[in-house]
């Protein structure tokens, strides 16, 4: 191991010592550049050479704003060997940010690429001198030319030697601003080299390591472990040409690569991936990949031996067969994400710190780890907890050599940021374990506070929602003293499962999720957007932004911007001419909307599946297009909805069946299903009553000789079993149940039981126009239904808004309705439930009324609106509650909007 390092001058006079030991591979898009340390010593110092020839020196600053490359490192060492100090900077920054960079810094030099030096152009803080990072040999700005003009120099021969100085400041780091006030942060060759040195006394990497980056080395985490650790340790630092999973994979197969640094977003991705792969395999193998991990976690957490490298072979040819080390940091790590990779054979290393720390304060190292936690502190530092208000979390304060001594021309924020005594404030709640293990629960700044004083840390709740596979990005925040949401959908994962209710299905896998969490983690509401949430390089949520975006998505952007439509969307609407004319009928549809493409019908235009009845229907009507139910499913925007036009343009037979059109009832069950409905009917009847006490109110009053429609309320896969038995036989006799088709289709068994019983498919998220119309046929060929108006059951038991589903159902029909009341089945098998328990259960038939009774009833702008206002009133009387403004008179059926 190498001695101690004191400054970085220090690691690189230590390159050339290792000759042509490889120091760099870095992958291109057609090629890689290997640099050995020998030449990377000499081209710091032919760099640094160009530099002060241009009379940088002692004290001045220097920008660094480009990708990551050997030419970057050899600008930044350059930098700090002449004495003077580096300002790296993210690449993709705008150029306002790079401008308050250079105006609050001063710097006097820069290295970057000619996208920011014309960004600049023109600006009061335009630099006059700069070198590109990525040019040609002959550019006069390239840096061989830098290195060449350097050499025809004449250096006055009385100037002095550079004095090593440990104080001297190597870094001036312009933190990412996640809470939306940015701040620099001066660390000093001191401050790198403590974490450096004690990384590397550590032997978390060694000379025979090859470590891939992906990491922009403008952030302090990569720079220090990825840069300093790796160069320091005489390893191979690997850099990808980008940041895809093509371009990550390719490198560590073809750069050999032992060890990856990563965040926990790109290993959340590594891991969905391999999931997802096994799955799409087949049942089957799905089987078997979840048996060889609890072969391997068993293996594992009670006899140490490590299996995954050995079961998991393909997972890890197809990554990389040699990658054996996972280092993460940038953001907490998920401690069951941690042991998930590691089941597959890798060994996870985690840690923690801020930039202002050079990053590095804890770390789980090979010989002793705990992954639900951050690990302890590194050689030198010391790590305590202040307490606070609250009884288990203290902020982390710590010290050490590692840690910077104020901000750069910010004495108020400086002064914040440390106790009397000279602790860091990190700003971040933890505690430490027995074992001197620091866990981080989440920053000071975002914790939120609800109204009954419970403490909620996002981080600690997103990941909980964040592994449905409905779900691309979700972020928690507080709203009026209540935790909401906003989710940006898999969009393919949407379209799998029938895209028509998108916002719909959101919110019941939602709710589905937080039924598993305790009361105070559920979200009260959500926003689902499209576009990507904010994050930092490192994945890190700004949070300070989302509240902007919640409250903007909860307006549906009345006052964007109108939108100039692309050569090739402008080329799609006018593939026909009824192609135009259904996009010129959309835009007058919504005038308040500024249309394009790749808008949302769902999520963009508030359209559920209610809504697509309408609009098919219209569509029909207008022009004749008739889209069946699998067509509209697969319309996640309006490019697919033109799509689909098209289609059926072309292909009319094929979309003669419109999901608008009217349906058939469904037919009578033969004499055999018939008799296997009966005895289902006469088995449910005795169980109901024997095992459930079922007592019945108000069956007598129904009417005989009349089509009906029971409206009950619905708690529990109990309830339809409930109204089966309480009804009279004269009135089951012909009554049609509307059954969901993911339990009552969902195999051959399941439709035996539905056709013998007269249950008929009902799918919310591919076809309801089908549905209701096959409904209509029922009433009007003198048949009776039970239809579940909330359409879901109510995960608390309490009565849920109806959909306004049974308004479009009812509008027009001369039928009789029979608000039902059931109760005690949500005690007897409430949704979280897997089995039935025995409970006394109620069902009480309200006086049945008329279609015209109950709009005359209820409050709304369409007739729809006001038989559902009507019906859930009337319910709600039942159940003894006060009616209320439901929120359904805002529904306007004909736009199909709630």
């Amino acid at each position: 191991m190498m001695p101690k390092l004191e400054t970085l001058e220090d690691l690189v006079e230590s390159f050339a010592s290792r000759g042509e030991t490889e120091a760099v591979e870095a992958f291109g898009l057609d090629s890689a550049v290997s640099v050995s340390y020998a030449a990377l010593h000499a081209r710091i110092r032919g760099t640094a050479a160009g530099l002060a020839a241009r009379g940088i020196g002692e004290g001045d600053f220097v920008l660094i704003c480009g990708p990551n490359g050997p030419a970057w490192i050899a600008a930044y060492f350059a930098t700090v060997s002449l004495g003077a100090a580096a300002i790296p900077v993210d690449d993709q920054s705008t150029k306002e940010t790079v401008a308050a960079v250079l105006r609050h810094s001063g710097a006097k030099f820069a290295f970057t690429t000619a996208r920011h030096i014309e960004d600049l152009a023109g600006t009061p803080e335009a630099l006059q001198r700069y070198a590109l990072l990525e040019a040609e040999p002959d550019d006069p700005h390239s840096m061989p030319r830098l290195e060449r003009d350097a050499g025809r120099a004449q250096a006055p021969p009385d100037a002095p030697a550079v004095r090593r100085d440990p104080a001297r400041i190597a870094s001036l780091l312009y933190t990412s601003g996640t809470t939306g006030t940015p701040k620099a942060v001066p660390l000093t060759h001191a401050n790198l080299v403590s974490n450096a040195n004690a990384l590397m006394e550590a032997d978390l990497i060694r000379a025979s390591d090859r470590v891939l980056l992906p990491l922009p080395l403008h952030h302090s985490y990569p720079f220090t472990v990825g840069l300093l650790l790796v160069l320091g340790a005489g390893a191979t630092l690997v850099l990808p040409s980008g940041i895809s999973g093509p371009e990550i994979t390719g490198a560590l197969k073809s750069g050999r690569a032992t060890a990856m640094l990563g965040v926990p977003s790109l290993y959340a991705a590594v891991w969905q991936g391999i999931e997802a792969r096994a799955q799409a395999r087949g049942e089957r193998t799905a089987r078997m990949f979840k048996r060889l991990l609890a072969l391997s976690r068993g293996a594992r957490r009670f006899t140490g031996l490590r299996l995954g490298k050995w079961l998991f072979r393909p997972v890890h040819a197809n990554i990389g067969s040699r990658l054996r080390i996972l280092g993460c940091g940038g953001a907490k790590l998920d401690a069951q994400l941690a042991e998930n990779l590691e089941t597959l054979g890798w060994t996870v290393l985690s840690g923690y710190g801020l930039t202002e720390t050079s990053p590095v304060l804890t770390f789980n190292s090979r010989r002793v780890r705990r992954l639900d936690s951050e690990g302890r502190p590194i050689p030198g530092v010391e790590i305590k907890i202040a307490q606070t208000s609250s009884a288990s979390n203290g902020e982390v304060l710590a010290r050490g050599p590692n840690v910077f001594a104020g901000y750069w021309k910010n004495p108020e924020a400086t002064a914040a940021a440390f106790t009397p005594d000279g602790w860091f404030r990190t700003g971040d709640l933890g505690w430490i374990d027995a074992e001197g293990f620091l866990h981080v629960a989440g920053r000071l700044k975002e914790v939120i506070v609800l109204a009954d004083g419970k403490n909620v840390f996002p981080e600690d709740v997103e990941p909980a929602y964040a592994a449905s596979p409905l779900l691309r990005e979700i972020a928690i925040l507080e709203q009026n003293g209540v935790l909401v949401a906003l989710v940006v959908p898999d969009e393919d994962e949407v379209r799998r499962r029938g895209g028509l209710s998108a916002v719909r299905m959101l919110g019941d896998e939602l709710d589905r999720i937080a039924r598993q969490l305790p009361p105070y983690q559920r979200i009260a509401d959500f926003r689902a957007v499209r576009e990507p949430l904010p994050r930092t390089r490192l994945g890190k949520l700004r949070r300070h932004l989302l509240n902007d975006i919640y409250e903007r998505a909860a307006k549906r952007s009345l006052e964007e911007q109108p939108v100039v439509l692309s050569e090739e969307d402008a080329r799609l609407i006018g593939t026909s001419e009824k192609t135009r004319a259904v996009w010129e009928w959309l835009e007058r549809r919504y005038p308040d909307r500024h249309l394009y493409l790749d808008m949302s019908p769902q999520l963009d235009l508030s359209i559920d599946s209610l809504g697509w009845v309408s609009l098919t229907l219209e569509l029909e009507q207008r022009f004749g297009i008739s889209l069946p139910g699998a067509a509209v499913s697969r319309v996640l925007t309006l490019r697919d909805l033109l799509t689909e036009v098209h289609r059926a343009e072309q292909s009319p037979e094929s979309h003669r069946k419109s999901s608008a059109a009217p349906r058939a009832a469904p037919a009578a069950p033969g004499p055999a299903a018939r008799a296997i409905g009966t005895a289902l009917f006469a088995l449910d009847r005795l169980v109901m009553r024997m095992l459930f006490k079922l007592r019945v109110e108000g069956a007598d009053a129904l009417p005989r000789d009349a089509p009906i429609v029971v409206t009950p309320n619905h708690v529990s896969y109990l309830d339809p079993p409930a109204i089966a038995a309480a009804l009279p036989r004269s009135v089951l006799s012909r009554v049609h149940w509307a059954g969901w088709v993911g339990i009552m289709y969902a195999g051959p068994l399941m439709r035996l039981v539905s056709r013998a019983t007269r249950v008929f498919p009902v799918d919310p998220d591919q076809d309801l126009a089908g549905a209701i119309g096959t409904a209509r046929a029922v009433l009007e060929q003198g048949g009776s239904l039970v239809w579940f108006p909330e359409g879901r059951r109510s995960p608390d038991g309490s009565l849920l808004p109806f959909r306004p589903g049974i308004g479009v159902l009812l509008k027009g029909q001369s039928c009789l309705v029979v608000p039902t009341l059931v109760r005690g089945t949500y005690a007897a098998w409430p949704i979280n439930r897997k089995i039935p328990k025995p409970a006394p259960v109620s069902v009480s038939f309200g006086r049945a009324v008329t279609v015209a009774e109950l709009a005359a009833e209820g409050r709304g702008e369409s007739e729809e609106a006001r038989i559902v206002s009507g019906l859930e009133a009337r319910l709600r009387r039942l159940a003894g509650e006060t009616a209320t403004d439901t929120g359904v008179a805002g529904i306007d059926a004909a736009e199909g909007r709630e």
